[in-house]
C-alpha cells in the first residue's frame, strides 16, 4: 500500500513536471510567433514583400501542416532526442511565416491587442478544463458532436457572407468556429493534466505543445477579419492623437501633389475660394 502511494505522488509530480514544460515551451511558440509577426509589421519592406507574393506564406504554410500530419502519425519521430526538437522547431516557424501575408496587410496596434485576446481565451479555457470536474475525455463523443453541428452553423453563415453579403454573418462564423477550437482546449488541458480517463503520455510534451500552439493559431486566424476590416485598435489609435498632428496629415502632399499654401494674394480671376467669409471681394455686390 505505501509502495503504491509513493509511487502515485511521484507520478503527480512527473505529471505537474510535464504540464508546466508544456505551457512554458507553448509559451515560448508565442512569444516567437510575435516577435516576428510585429517585425513584418512594422517594417514595410518584408510587409510589401509578403503583400505582394504572398504564395510563399502559402507554401510554408501547405509544407508545415504536412509535417505536423507526419510528427503525428509517426510515433517514433517523436522520440528520437534532437530530431524531435528540430522538427517541431520548423513546424512552428513554417506556421509563424505562413500568416506573415495576413499580418503584412494588418496594423501593429490590431496584431497586439487580438494577439493577447486570443492568448487570454486559450489559457482561460486550459484553466477551465483542469478545474471543471466533469471528464471531457470521457465524453469525447459528445465534443465531436456538437463540434459537427457548429460545422453545419459556420459553413452555413459563412457562405451568407460570400454570396449575399449578409451583415455580421461572418463575425457568427467567427463565434462557432472559435467555440468548437475553445471546446477542445479545455479537452487537450485534461488530457495534458493528467486524472483523467485519457492522458499524454508524459515523455510527449512536443506533441502537447504543438496541440495548444495550433489551437492557438486557428482562433488567432479568424481575428484577422476583424484586425483587416474594422481596425479596432489601430482607429483608437488615430482619433487619440493630437491636432497639430493631425493638421500635418491634412496637409502632407500624396501621390506627387504639391501642397497649396493658403495665402493672401490672388489668381488671375480674382480672390481664391480658400479665403475667409470676411476677406474682400467675397460676396462683394
Amino acid at each position: 500500500m505505501e509502495d503504491r502511494r509513493q509511487r502515485m505522488r511521484a507520478y503527480r509530480r512527473a505529471r505537474r513536471k510535464f504540464a508546466c514544460v508544456v505551457y512554458m515551451v507553448t509559451i515560448a511558440w508565442m512569444v516567437l510567433a510575435l516577435l516576428q509577426w510585429l517585425l513584418v509589421s512594422l517594417i514595410s519592406d518584408i510587409s510589401v514583400t509578403f503583400t505582394d507574393f504572398y504564395w510563399i506564406s502559402v507554401i510554408f504554410f501547405a509544407v508545415a501542416m504536412v509535417m505536423v500530419t507526419l510528427f503525428i502519425f509517426f510515433e517514433k519521430i517523436r522520440f528520437i532526442i534532437g530530431l524531435n526538437w528540430l522538427i517541431t522547431v520548423l513546424i512552428v516557424e513554417f506556421v509563424i511565416i505562413g500568416i506573415f501575408a495576413l499580418v503584412a496587410r494588418t496594423l501593429w496596434q490590431d496584431l497586439i491587442m487580438w494577439f493577447f485576446i486570443c492568448v487570454l481565451l486559450v489559457f482561460l479555457f486550459v484553466l477551465l478544463g483542469s478545474i471543471i470536474p466533469h471528464d471531457l475525455t470521457l465524453d469525447v463523443v459528445i465534443l465531436f458532436v456538437m463540434a459537427f453541428i457548429f460545422l453545419i452553423v459556420t459553413v452555413f453563415f459563412v457562405m451568407m457572407h460570400i454570396l449575399i453579403d449578409m451583415p455580421y454573418s461572418f463575425v457568427v462564423f467567427q463565434i462557432f468556429i472559435s467555440i468548437i477550437v475553445l471546446l477542445f482546449v479545455m479537452y487537450h488541458a485534461q488530457t495534458i493534466n493528467g486524472g483523467r480517463f485519457a492522458e499524454m503520455r508524459l515523455n510527449d510534451h512536443l506533441l502537447a505543445s504543438l496541440i495548444l500552439f495550433h489551437d492557438f493559431i486557428i482562433i488567432f486566424l479568424l481575428t484577422f477579419y476583424a484586425q483587416i476590416i474594422y481596425k479596432f485598435a489601430s482607429k483608437a489609435a488615430v482619433t487619440t492623437r493630437s491636432p497639430l498632428e493631425g493638421s500635418w496629415l491634412q496637409t502632407t502632399p500624396t501621390n506627387g501633389d504639391e501642397v497649396v499654401e493658403d495665402n493672401d494674394e490672388d489668381t488671375d480671376e480674382g480672390p481664391t475660394a480658400l479665403g475667409s467669409e470676411g476677406s474682400p471681394g467675397v460676396n462683394a455686390p
